[in-house]
């Protein structure tokens, strides 16, 4: 696996890039972590330092595998941002061993990927030890847009390591669902891909990559992917399916394929199969990233971004900021759809929205900002029956713009603080709206977002009014799109 990484890395590591190592379930107990700035130190590390089974912990004792995660995570001067961290794991973690709530805003609203892989022989003689649990990598991957991988100790392994490397790593994630099958239901609703437009090809490639776990491991066949399709639906005449024979990756529990859909379309993707009640399925869907991008949420005193949201909550919303690393996409405009656990989008305000090219703006590296409309998310959804457990609170965002398309997350919290005494009203849909006494008419549950009164959409205005605006539809005007012309 060394190879395959120092391989990946060498040929794609932009300068911005941190490389870090750290050895634990050692007899000596945690190490530090090891941060490197070029490959050459990295790899000779890798080399000289390789593990060894006559230093590890006693086999009695739990992995402490989570508290080196911990300590990446609250490592200080280090960047996070869409970082990609390999658990390379042979022992469980304590059966009730679990990451703060803090800890998982960390990785899902910066992006950052953690991979548990194992060998299958690893997984079955930790089954019986009941003071242990993998449930842990579960709830890891699936919160981290990632895969907890098993399979045959070698090649195998080492062959979805090489997958990985060549999605995760380099690739942008477009489409991401993790579920717990408890209906044991032919087919479960992914969500939408908006293919991106290209300038070049009819057709833009890409990567579907899939794990499934199950109850009994050690009793399960994982050569049989149990008829395990994807489905890309337009229409009934126009969709694919992409069926995963078994073996796609003999001896594991990941799913491989690939395949071309029309640039500038969008599919319904489609997840079907026959697997046992209780199997947990890591859906993700990569294609080739067009450029270097940045994503934070801005708050609602600051939605220039200028001070981000290290937690999102109820009354903040998710105002997400998207910055390309490209000055061209100021001509492209963008587009952006949420989606909870459940892979539902909410009927409230802005769980869909369009950016206009007129209110993009640039930074003084005139690299194009995407300024997201707060999305008041609710951090227990109605429905969360197909959720992992651990991820109820998770959402997702497809932001597409031109070439570009990436999807972003983050953990909708409680709401902290108040909610504005006059802004108490509640509509069907569970948007929060103010007394309507004096224009203009506000809403959320802080009172800080324009009431268009569903005759218009909120734009955040960076060149006028530097504050968030109601844009009101055809036939309608006034500052809340109260005025029919």
């Amino acid at each position: 696996m060394k190879d395959v990484v120092i391989q990946a890395v060498s040929a794609n590591r932009h300068n911005y890039t941190k490389l870090a190592m750290v050895q634990f379930d050692t007899a000596a107990g945690q190490e530090n972590i090891t941060y490197f700035d070029d490959v050459l130190s990295f790899s000779s590390a890798l080399s000289s330092n390789p593990p060894n089974s006559k230093n590890a912990a006693s086999s009695s004792q739990t992995s402490d595998v989570l508290s080196v995660v911990s300590c990446f995570l609250a490592a200080s001067g280090r960047p996070l941002e869409s970082s990609m961290v390999v658990l390379l794991v042979n022992r469980w973690p304590a059966a009730n061993a679990d990451l703060t709530s803090s800890e998982y805003d960390t990785i899902t609203n910066n992006n950052v990927k953690i991979f548990p892989i194992s060998s299958a022989n690893s997984y079955v003689q930790q089954i019986p030890i009941a003071t242990a649990s993998a449930k842990i990598f579960t709830t890891l991957a699936a919160n981290s847009n990632a895969h907890f991988v098993l399979g045959d100790y070698g090649k195998p392994l080492v062959q979805v390591f090489q997958y990985l490397m060549g999605t995760a790593y380099l690739d942008s994630l477009t489409v991401t669902r993790s579920f717990a099958d408890r209906t044991k239901a032919a087919q479960k609703q992914i969500g939408k891909l908006r293919v991106p437009h290209s300038e070049t090809e009819s057709y833009v490639n890409f990567t579907i990559t899939i794990s499934v776990g199950l109850n009994g491991w050690g009793n399960f066949n994982y050569t049989n992917t149990n008829g395990i399709e994807v489905i890309f639906y337009r229409s009934q005449a126009n969709q694919k399916t992409v069926k995963f024979e078994p073996g796609s990756l003999q001896g594991t529990n990941f799913y491989y394929a690939t395949v071309q859909l029309k640039e500038s379309s969008t599919y319904q993707v489609i997840y079907q199969s026959s697997l046992i009640d209780g199997s947990v399925a890591m859906v993700r869907v990569w294609t080739t990233s067009a450029l270097y991008h940045y994503g934070s949420y801005a708050t609602l005193e600051d939605p220039m971004g200028g001070n981000t949201l290290d937690k999102v909550d109820e009354y903040q919303g998710a105002a997400l900021r998207m910055k390309l690393m490209n000055d061209c996409y100021t001509s492209h405009a963008g587009y952006a759809v949420f989606t909870d656990c459940t892979g539902a989008v909410s009927s409230k305000y802005d769980s869909s929205q369009t950016i206009p090219i007129d209110y993009i703006f640039a930074d003084e590296g005139s690299f194009p900002h995407y300024p997201i409309v707060p999305f008041f998310c609710d951090s227990k959804p109605k429905s969360t029956m197909d959720c992992v457990p651990g991820t109820e609170s998770k959402y997702d965002i497809q932001f597409v713009a031109g070439e570009f398309i990436v999807n972003r997350s983050f953990q909708c919290r409680p709401g902290v603080g108040q909610i504005n005494p006059n802004c108490t009203n509640v509509d069907s849909n569970g948007n929060y709206y103010c007394n309507r006494d004096q224009l203009p008419y506000m809403r959320g549950p802080t009172g800080q977002i324009p009431d268009c009164l569903g005759h218009g959409h909120v734009e955040y205005d960076f060149a006028f009014a530097e504050a968030y605006i109601c844009v009101c539809d055809n036939g309608y005007s006034g500052d809340s799109c109260q005025i029919k012309n």
